[in-house]
């Protein structure tokens, strides 16, 4: 029987820590002998069942036999040092070392690929079995039939792995294949993206360039239309301007061309407008007129023609009359004397104003101790703050004093000036006078439609407030009524509105302080007022009479004053001039 016998060599430790030769061998004869050990597990296991120990020839340990059956280990004498060679020999056949077989070298199979590894491990296991089953024909033993099945079944699990394998390497390649095409995919993606972003970059760049050309179009754009805004409004003042020309014109016409009509008379309404059946509203009852003559309330009289009409007279050139001016202008000579004339130039800014008093010396020596002085009976509503004044005015010499002048509230009275000085001989003399800041001075016109002045007209707080006032017209106002219709707005304070009275010899004015705001829907009306002035003809002529209605009662009565000064005769307002005697 044939035995496979397997020889080795047992190199003496490298440290203190590594096994000796002699425990090397009690551990391969404690394998040997135990059949749950890992040398007798496994493929090994059924060559160690009947295999056997020896070193230097003499048996050590067999498989079959219990550790008492063999000798001790002191029987068997081990190399203290150096090498030794103990020997597994099985009862099978043996393992005869393969001719000119190269030496395994775990380095070179590390060098090897997973394929020629496993076709090396193959090559090996078969000369193994050559070397094995060797000169023994084909009477082969059962247990190198087991051989050879195991053999052939590691060749089918090593063809399987090598499928698998080759599976695994054709998908890999596949991988590769497809990594290189994802590759190239990526490569035209970038290619592509760096043109989008040329192409967005010169987007952007022809963006920005027709974005600065919209805004030039669009300044451009704006630039003409404000202008055609400009053109659009000059148009509509134009336009406003034409019609009112034209209503003028027929109003005119009307004055001075055909008379008043049949019936020539007009009514003094206490509430509301002689409007005609026309409109709805009959004709008020004459008898509620102020101060009519006689209680007879007819007020008919025969047409007026223009030859019926007188030319005014030449205005008198006194101090009355410059004081009324100057209700109408800014600028003008206030009073003048044989010694002294005073000048006044305004300029009147919402509830403020600038004025400038210019005093002239016209006489051959100076005015000396020359004292200004401005008297405000209403205090709390309007102030005059003046600029200091040289007091000695040489002949021939003028100088100016500035004023500043603020409307806290709506005031009824003007100012008095009182000016003091010393004549030449050393006489003292006072003159004073109404120096021209009235209410109108801070009011603007306001125009409404016929419908929203009797709406405001008729309301109860309008209506309570109601100053109304008869006056003889001043004899330079007896005659055509441009004459009036030239007294009344003092200088666009007021704004004279045609064709709201059916009567063309009534006048109707609206006027709202400069800083007032006027609502429409009639919530806030603080600051509006409306006028009338109705010119009495027939057994009234030379008679008007003058109704105002605001919110506020000093304003109304403040207008109705300023307007019966343009109006009356300029009697009652004559300024105070005297002479104090020396002491």
């Amino acid at each position: 029987m044939s035995s496979i016998v397997i020889d080795f060599e047992v190199l003496p430790e490298e440290g203190p820590s590594d096994p000796t030769a002699a425990q090397v061998c009690e551990d391969l004869k404690r394998q040997l002998q135990d059949r749950n050990s890992d040398l007798r597990r496994g493929e090994f296991g059924r060559f160690a069942e009947n295999a056997s120990l020896s070193v230097d020839g003499n048996v050590v340990a067999r498989a079959s036999e219990s550790p008492a059956e063999v000798p001790s280990a002191g029987e068997v004498v081990y190399p203290s040092s150096g090498t030794f060679e103990p020997t597994f020999t099985s009862q099978d056949h043996q393992l005869q070392p393969i001719q000119g077989a190269a030496p395994l070298d775990p380095t070179g199979w590390e060098n090897l690929s997973n394929s020629e590894l496993l076709q090396s491990i193959a090559q090996r296991e078969r000369q193994i079995v050559r070397t094995a089953i060797g000169g023994l024909g084909t009477d082969v033993p059962p247990s190198t039939r087991g051989v050879a099945a195991d053999v052939d079944a590691l060749e089918s699990r090593c063809a399987h792995l090598s499928q698998r394998l080759e599976v695994a390497e054709q998908d890999l390649r596949n991988e590769k294949e497809a990594g290189r095409a994802n590759k190239l995919r990526v490569e035209q993606l970038e290619l592509k993206l760096k043109d989008r972003e040329q192409l967005l970059g010169h987007a952007k760049e022809m963006w920005m360039k027709e974005n600065v050309r919209a805004s030039k179009l669009a300044d451009t754009l704006t630039a003409v239309e404000d202008k055609l805004a400009d053109q659009e409004k000059r148009l509509a003042d134009v336009s406003a301007r034409y019609a009112e020309a034209q209503q003028e014109v027929r109003q005119l016409q009307h004055l001075l061309g055909t008379g008043l009509g049949p019936e020539g008379g007009i009514a003094f309404a206490g509430d509301g407008f002689d409007r005609g059946a026309r409109n709805g509203h009959s004709k008020v009852d004459d008898s509620m007129m102020v101060g009519s003559a006689g209680g007879d309330s007819s007020m008919h009289s025969p047409q007026r023609t223009l030859g019926a009409t007188r030319v005014p007279q030449t205005e008198n050139d006194t101090n009355t009359e410059r004081f009324r001016r100057l209700c109408l202008m800014d600028d003008a000579v206030l009073y003048e004397d044989e010694l002294l004339q005073i000048g006044v130039k305004a300029e009147y800014s919402g509830l403020e104003g600038q004025v400038a008093v210019f005093y002239g010396n016209k006489g051959n020596a100076a005015l000396q101790s020359f004292v200004a002085q401005y008297l405000v009976r209403e205090e709390h509503a309007l102030k005059v703050v003046a600029s200091p004044l040289n007091q000695h005015l040489e002949a021939d010499q003028q100088i100016v004093q500035r004023l500043q002048v603020t409307m806290l509230e709506p005031f009824g009275e003007p100012p008095w000036l009182r000016l003091q000085f010393l004549l030449p001989d050393a006489s003292p003399r006072r003159i004073q006078l109404k120096f021209p800041i009235i209410l109108p001075k801070f009011m603007v016109g306001r125009q409404l439609s016929q419908q929203d002045f009797f709406r405001y007209w008729r309301q109860q707080h309008f209506v309570l407030n109601e100053v109304t006032c008869v006056v003889h017209l001043a004899e330079r106002l007896r005659g055509p009524m441009v004459n009036i219709a030239r007294s009344i707005p003092f200088g666009g304070a007021f704004r004279l509105h045609h064709g709201v009275d059916s009567n063309a010899d009534n006048f109707v004015l609206v006027s709202s302080l400069a800083d007032g705001q006027i609502d429409l829907q009639g919530k806030d009306t603080d600051a509006l007022s409306l006028m009338r002035v109705e010119v009495g003809s027939g057994r009234f002529a030379g008679k008007a009479r003058v109704v105002v209605r605001s919110s506020s009662h000093v304003v109304a009565k403040a207008l109705c004053d300023c307007l019966v000064t343009q109006l009356a005769e300029p009697q009652a307002f004559v300024p105070h001039s005297c002479s104090i005697p020396a002491r």
